[in-house]
């Protein structure tokens, strides 16, 4: 018999529910689909206090008849939708953010018939949802939504946030830009999740994009912007009662329109002339420095130093800028030829002998391509010359034939960052964004102290990265972080020198503010104090041992080595000494395991290679991590043939961490146990899986068990494996 005819609309109403769409997830959820998402852009606009994100998605159907699919989009808390439409032909918009008990509701509803474990992680958001279709046939809709918020400040501080997945899908990457606007002065822009570029800036507006790692990074995006006419400091705080209070994050930062004339500078440029500088090194170098001595302003010195088998130097002393003699230091520079060895040590007893004006940031820069070979070599010789002055001294290592631990050290102790140039960087490059970090300084010789009730109070803080605060510049900002103790208030007072005198910034600490939302805060935190651990190993008095200087046996390198191993692990951070963590097989289970590898791999690079590729990218990771300011790096390193390394078996899902062996993401805070004890097994679906959830949303940790697989979950003093299903898989 044949069928009766049905109706489009009949048809339609017979037709399998449509597929969920969640940008942030970057893909359909669910069972496989003929839909799929191929363009993410969100562009944001903050206005002073009001904040406008702008998504536009692509959907392209793959399949030859119109498809229909629900989008839902988790917004911030006090958004509303300014608008949402579609390019191409659709029906009327439905858009709508639900109220928090429809948003559960419907949340139990879609979770319960996609069966895809991604959907967690958004419980608890306020949801924005809407029906499209349709999406044509073998064709592209085009959707357009738009929220705005307000953004309440703290202080000089707007805080924004773009919510985006902490767990990686393999979707499409998305392109963000954010444009800032303020009637009061910009004094930071500062993003402590993801790597932004700064693609324009002055002193009321601003354009940011994200760099490539930036883009590639998970989680959601946040911005920090600091708005003020003179330099600010602003706090934000993690609670941890497992230490006695918490964690914080200090911002300093120094509009473009502060003091145009800030601190006076006295410049000494030191330059390697050994024979194998000869050609384009040397001659990209004198590039560079003419271009240093072309950027100084009248009342500034400057001095040449030069060296090879010898030392020679340009004056005597530092001499005051003028015309005449910007000309003749240039002509200097043009007249270096190379020729011989490389006597490091003299130059940097020359370098550091030099004189500094009363009242003027004492400056170096100090280019090399060689290990030393004239003169005394020994590193320890070497470094106890460095620092003795205040000058800092910006070291840059050309190619790999140099001595990364003791250019690091030299540069480090000074307030100052050593740069490496490999294969592929313009050298004049490098150096002239060097010029650019230290030009205007604002506030010098900084130091961070703790008070309560208007008496010092060191006890309140400990922990304090970097512990040598650098110089504070115009149009940068400095990020400080560190532990604190107590549940009081306090206030952190930054001080330092600047051109008026004595410069202090102060900022109030209310610990009963602190928020689990700012898990960045300690992981932060952890990845520099990991890189301190890293460089107390790699600088030990005792590298000319014969015996290994991290064998186990030595109480201290053996306190080093599992500090290392148990930030690392409990704070999802991943270096080249602890890559085994995110190996399939790995030994997740075996703390001793864990030390020994990190242990061998710590001797065998960091201790034994001090020059090469193999110890130039672990400056370059070593120079990165020390002053790590977002989340971006902490889950990839260079290696040593320069190429960047990331691991799909290490996620952080707000303030915990997980790594993967197999099908099963292990809880970081269980690392160690060989066989820890299960309290509870749950299955995906059930009734106790759908509790837990809600537990989660409590306490803002939901994404734990939106991870694909199972799941280990250390949770209110308990231990569950979840039984997750894998997204994409249909279910029975």
């Amino acid at each position: 018999v044949a069928p009766s005819p049905v109706s489009a609309s009949s048809s339609r109403m017979w037709a399998p529910p449509p597929r969920v769409v969640v940008p942030q997830i970057g893909r359909v959820a669910g069972t496989s689909s003929a839909i799929e998402i191929t363009d993410i852009k969100a562009h944001v606009t903050i206005r002073d206090t009001i904040a406008v994100t702008t998504i536009e998605l692509a959907l392209a159907n793959r399949s030859n008849s119109a498809q229909e699919a629900t989008l839902v989009v988790p917004v911030p808390p006090a958004a509303t939708v300014g608008g949402f439409t579609f390019e191409g032909p659709s029906r009327e918009s439905t858009a709508r953010i639900l109220s928090r008990d429809e948003a559960r509701r419907e949340y139990d509803a879609i979770v319960a018939r996609e069966r895809d474990p991604a959907l967690l992680e958004w419980a608890g958001w306020n949801l924005v949802r809407t029906s499209v279709f349709p999406v044509p046939a073998r064709g592209t809709q085009k959707i357009h939504l738009e929220w705005e918020e307000l953004l309440v400040p703290t202080g000089d501080r707007l805080d924004y946030v773009l919510p985006r997945s902490d767990l990686q899908y393999g979707g499409p990457i998305w392109a963000i830009d954010i444009d800032v606007t303020s009637t009061t002065p910009i004094a930071g822009l500062y993003s402590p999740t993801h790597e932004v570029r700064t693609v324009h800036v002055d002193e009321r507006t601003a354009r940011l994009s994200m760099t490539d790692r930036g883009a590639a990074a998970s989680g959601s995006l946040r911005l920090s912007v600091v708005r003020s006419a003179a330099p600010s400091a602003t706090v934000i705080t993690y609670p941890d009662p497992s230490i006695g209070g918490g964690y914080f994050l200090m911002l300093a930062a120094a509009p473009e329109s502060a003091e145009s004339t800030g601190l006076l500078r006295d410049v000494v440029l030191v330059l390697d002339r050994s024979g194998s500088m000869s050609g384009a090194p040397l001659e990209q170098a004198k590039i560079a420095a003419s271009r240093i001595v072309d950027g100084l302003r009248a009342g500034e010195r400057i001095n040449v130093i030069d060296f090879s088998n010898g030392v020679s130097r340009y004056a005597s002393e530092p001499v005051p800028i003028d015309p005449t003699v910007r000309e003749d230091v240039k002509r200097y520079l043009a007249g270096l030829r190379p020729a011989g060895g490389t006597n490091l040590h003299d130059a940097l007893v020359e370098a550091m002998r030099q004189s500094a004006a009363p009242g003027s940031l004492p400056l170096c820069l100090f280019l090399t391509d060689g290990i030393p070979t004239i003169g005394k070599t020994l590193e320890s010789d070497i470094s106890a010359v460095a620092n003795v002055s205040q000058r800092r001294v910006f070291t840059v290592g050309i190619g790999p034939d140099v001595n990364v631990p003791l250019l690091d050290r030299i540069a480090d102790g000074s307030r100052a960052i050593a740069t490496y140039v490999t294969p592929g960087d313009d050298l004049t490059a490098k150096v002239t964004d060097i010029a650019m970090r230290f030009a205007d300084p604002v506030i010098a010789a900084m130091t961070l102290s703790a008070a309560e009730g208007g008496r010092d109070a060191p006890g309140r803080i400990a922990e304090t990265l970097p512990s040598i605060l650098p110089d504070l510049f115009r149009g940068s900002s400095l990020v400080v972080l560190g532990q604190y103790r107590g549940e009081l208030p306090f206030s952190l007072t930054v001080a330092g020198d600047a051109r008026d005198g004595r410069r202090r910034l102060v900022v109030e600490v209310d610990p009963r503010k602190a928020s689990t939302s700012n898990s960045f805060v300690p992981r932060l935190w952890a990845s520099r104090r990991i890189a301190q651990l890293i460089d107390a190993v790699r600088q030990s008095p005792n590298v000319a041992a014969s015996r290994p200087i991290t064998d186990l046996a030595d109480a201290r390198m053996r306190e080093l080595v599992g500090e290392i191993v148990r930030l690392s692990t409990t704070w999802g951070i991943l270096t080249e000494y602890t890559s085994m963590l995110a190996l399939e097989g790995s030994t997740f289970n075996d703390w001793k395991a864990l030390e020994t590898a990190c242990s061998d791999s710590l001797n065998g690079r960091a201790v034994r290679t001090r020059s090469g590729y193999d110890a130039v990218n672990q400056g370059i990771n070593w120079n990165r991590q020390k002053a790590e300011s977002n989340l971006a790096g902490t889950k990839q390193y260079i290696d040593s043939a320069l190429t960047n390394v990331q691991s799909q078996s290490l996620t952080q899902c707000g303030d915990k961490n997980f790594w993967r062996q197999g099908q099963r993401w292990n809880d970081a805070s269980l690392a160690g146990q060989a066989a820890p004890t299960i309290d509870e097994e749950i299955s995906f679906g059930s009734e106790r899986h759908r509790q837990l959830l809600w537990e989660l949303v409590e306490d803002g940790r939901q994404s734990a068990i939106a991870l694909d697989g199972e799941v280990l979950l250390r949770h209110r003093s308990k231990t569950y494996l979840v039984h997750n299903r894998v997204s994409g898989v249909t279910t029975p």
